[in-house]
């Protein structure tokens, strides 16, 4: 008799719901959201301004019953803006069906994932992207996802919208490069062609942050001596941990969480070399007390300075520390650590990385990819595109004569790159003298006087010509204020003609420089393409354009002068490090400025006399320097912890279920043993056991785990309560499912229908028609429900009430078929 009741765990939008304000939506999608305030009100509340910014495109998953782009519209929408509404595929044809989406205006798309790419190339998503004006948010809905269809498509935009942000960067030679690269020239002495081919037919072992790190450095604790390692900046902890040191360690990054994951390379020795893009983190850069050799250009614009180096090759800092390898001689390349995929429980890095101490991380995609030993792993967006990348480079290096090999089982398989276990390998260069043999190219004793005069000189040059440009800038805006007419016509062409000789001067007597300044206002001049407004220019506009090319020129240059003239600052005070009388208040200013305290290391080494209230400041940077090292408390921190949320570990729980992915679910549930807060998961424990018994078939164990979970009375009842409802109708166990129903209906109204048809079908009529009621006078559009109730009426002879609620229903919709075919049927049997 059980077997005739839906399934509670079936996937279900709920009815039409109508609150107080008139407002339509979907009720298992937004729940209570809307009862006790309008849509409105809430919206305001929750986006406020963030929805309205001009030029703007907005990413949001979730449509909230399809109240959030009406509410837009409503508003009236900002010049240049867009808005990308992604539904999942059965909640986007629902609205459809029901009218929510009707009327919007056409910059305004609401698609499901499969329209991504059409709906993003025809909203121009790069030239949004290129003016950083690309937003993204969660509806409502998606932050509760109480249908378990959210999530998932949440994390794959959030990658995707990461990935095109980092290629457009990259591919705009972003403004950040740039300004990170003035703010290194004072510590550029050396570039890293110096080394090319030092180290001809070596083999180097190469340490990147993956989990499979952990395996190798046990191996490298005795075998230190035998090879030549590089490594990546992100792993010093742990080799400080491990008392390893690297010969070289590699960063290319110039972002601030760069070096939060790297700092602590600035407690090894004096001994590695850090060989670093010319656009990493200054902080890494200026406080590195060590040898340090640059990669790229040193200057970014033409200049005899800079000199023939080995490229900073992408996009990430092992695809760098590849090709440095490949360019300084080595013919075999031993990976460890270059795992780019997870492991089964989830974590993404070596033990002691901030990922690995966060915890695992639990908002994965389904992306997998297969490993070295034959077996799937979970993986993401980046990562992928990383494989792709690394096949590549490692194609490339391999026609060059070089062989690579990973020594991971548990590493993404790569094409062109062998694996091996390490106990394979022969490392027969013996015991490589890296000193020695740096020392034959390097000076370590450079001369950086000459070079800092050197860099002085074409700082002093750029000045003459950013400020020459800043000014032609300021003449042709005045020009062009004066040129039109109140009709916006050009009045005086000889005006024109002037403008057009500023322009030329541009392209002649500045063009590098010119177009180093268009780098620095390059938002404001991707806005003159007008690429987000498809109507005509006014006349106004058509003067403004004008002003806003010169305005343009204007910022960038004023933005780069700024740059220019601290740069021209920092290397004044890198002169003070060497004059035989410094200036020491000069040189702890710009250390306090750059937060370059650890930089006071460097140079006690070889400053002369120092005064005693000098000596003071020196040991107050050395304690700051202590306390950033040692802080583990950062931003980058903070955000691995974010990835390991408990509602993201429900999410994910809840979608490897439907797809019935038991070993994973296995792998999600030994994960937790990690977990820093063990109270906190033990009913998401007990959940995924019990997900994980049903999928084995074991209905009597996933009880058992579902039954701690409502024990508990906190978390994840209701999830609990609708597994141990549909074992008991699965089973054909009325006392087990009835109680759950029971129990759910109390909890949540959409369950009441299911609660009344299960009274239903053991004979509790009255408490079936009471259950029917109360959600029929909580949802009185939902139709089905109350066709359901009137059939139950007429069945048990209660033909006036049953006659009733189909006027009651005919009355809201007039001529429906099966309400029609009921009221005949009464009425011929007399009712």
């Amino acid at each position: 008799m059980v077997d005739e009741l839906d399934r509670v765990g079936q996937y279900d939008l709920g009815p039409i719901s109508l609150n107080n304000f008139g407002e339509k939506y979907f009720f298992n999608l937004n729940r209570n959201s809307f009862d006790k305030v309008s849509a409105e009100a809430l919206f305001d509340s929750k986006y406020g301004k963030d929805l309205f910014g001009e030029d703007t495109l907005n990413v949001i998953i979730g449509t909230d019953s399809g109240l959030l782009p009406q509410y837009l519209q409503r508003k009236s929408l900002p010049k240049g803006a867009r808005y990308i509404f992604i539904e999942p595929e059965g909640v986007l044809q629902a609205l459809k069906q029901n009218q929510l989406l009707d009327g919007l205006d056409e910059k305004i798309l609401c698609i499901g994932l499969e329209q991504w790419p059409e709906a993003i190339k025809s909203f121009k998503i790069s030239d949004y992207l290129y003016i950083n004006a690309v937003r993204s948010y969660n509806a409502i809905c998606a932050q509760d996802d109480h249908i378990g269809e959210y999530a998932e498509l949440s994390w794959h935009i959030t990658e995707v919208l990461s990935q095109l942000h980092w290629q457009i960067s990259v591919e705009l030679g972003s403004e950040a490069f740039i300004a990170r690269q003035i703010v290194n020239l004072a510590d550029n002495g050396r570039p890293a062609k110096l080394l090319e081919k030092a180290f001809i037919d070596k083999t180097v072992l190469l340490l990147a942050g993956g989990p499979s790190l952990d395996e190798v450095l046990p191996w490298l604790g005795l075998h230190r001596d035998e090879v030549v390692v590089f490594a990546v900046s992100r792993i010093s902890r742990q080799l400080l941990q491990a008392n390893i040191e690297p010969d070289f360690v590699f960063s290319v990054d110039p972002t601030e969480l760069s070096f939060d994951i790297s700092k602590e390379m600035l407690e090894f020795s004096n001994k590695p070399i850090f060989v670093y893009s010319y656009h990493t983190v200054p902080t890494l850069v200026n406080q590195w007390h060590g040898l340090g050799l640059y990669l790229g250009p040193r200057l970014p614009w033409p200049s005899p300075l800079n000199v023939a180096n080995i490229g900073s090759a992408g996009p990430t800092v092992t695809n760098t520390a590849l090709s440095v390898a490949h360019h300084f001689g080595f013919k075999r390349i031993v990976l460890a650590g270059v795992d780019l995929c997870f492991t089964r429980e989830g974590f993404t890095h070596a033990s002691g990385s901030d990922e690995q101490l966060a915890g695992p991380r639990f908002n994965l995609t389904s992306l997998q990819v297969e490993t070295n030993a034959g077996f799937m792993a979970p993986t993401s967006c980046d990562f992928a595109q990383a494989i792709l990348s690394l096949s590549f480079q490692a194609k490339q290096l391999s026609d060059m004569g070089c062989r690579i090999i990973n020594i991971s089982g548990s590493a993404a398989k790569v094409d062109h790159i062998e694996y091996l276990p390490i106990s394979e390998i022969e490392f027969g260069d013996g015991n490589v003298n890296v000193a020695e043999i740096v020392a034959e190219r390097v000076n370590e004793s450079a001369e950086y006087d000459k070079y800092h005069k050197k860099i002085l000189d074409e700082l002093g040059r750029a000045q003459f010509q950013i400020k020459g440009i800043a000014r032609l800038a300021e003449n042709a805006r005045r020009i062009n204020d004066e040129m039109y007419s109140a009709d916006g016509i050009i009045e005086n062409y000889k005006d024109k003609k002037r403008l057009d000789q500023i322009e030329k001067k541009f392209k002649r007597e500045h063009r590098h420089y010119s177009k180093l300044v268009k780098s620095f206002g390059i938002r404001s001049f991707i806005k003159l393409t007008k690429p987000f407004n498809d109507e005509e220019w006014s006349a106004e506009e058509a003067k403004q354009l004008g002003n806003v090319f010169y305005d343009a020129y204007q910022e960038g240059a004023s933005k780069l002068m700024r740059l220019l003239d601290e740069s021209v600052e920092r290397v004044q005070a890198r002169q003070q490090e060497y004059a035989a009388v410094p200036n020491f208040d000069l040189v702890t200013a710009q250390y306090r400025k750059d937060r370059s305290f650890g930089r006071v290391r460097v140079w006690k080494a070889s400053a002369a006399k120092v005064p005693g209230h000098v000596q003071t400041e020196f040991t107050e940077f050395e304690k700051r320097f202590v306390e950033i090292v040692h802080d583990k408390n950062t931003r980058h921190f903070a955000k691995a912890k974010s990835h390991g949320s408990l509602s993201s570990l429900r999410q994910r729980a809840g979608l490897l279920f439907k797809h019935k992915k038991v070993e994973e679910l296995n792998d999600l549930l030994a994960s937790l043993d990690k977990h820093q807060d063990q109270q906190a998961v033990e009913p998401y424990r007990q959940l995924i056991a019990g997900y994980s018994a049903e999928l084995q078939h074991k209905p009597a164990q996933a009880l058992d785990a579902y039954r701690h979970i409502v024990d508990g009375g906190e978390a994840l009842v209701e999830q609990a309560l609708i597994r141990i409802a549909d074992i008991g109708i699965d089973n054909d166990d009325i006392h087990t499912a009835n109680l759950a129903l029971q129990c759910l209906s109390q909890l949540n109204p959409f369950y009441l229908p299911l609660y009344a048809e299960m009274q239903r079908l053991h004979g509790d009529v009255l408490v079936a028609i009471d259950a029917y009621n109360n959600y029929i006078g909580q949802f009185p559009q939902d139709t089905l429900v109350q066709i359901k109730l009137a059939n139950l009426y007429t069945e048990q002879g209660i033909y006036d009430a049953a006659g009733m609620m189909l006027d009651y229903i005919l009355a809201q919709k007039p001529g429906l078929e099966v309400a029609v075919a009921m009221k005949t049927a009464l009425a011929s049997a007399g009712f």
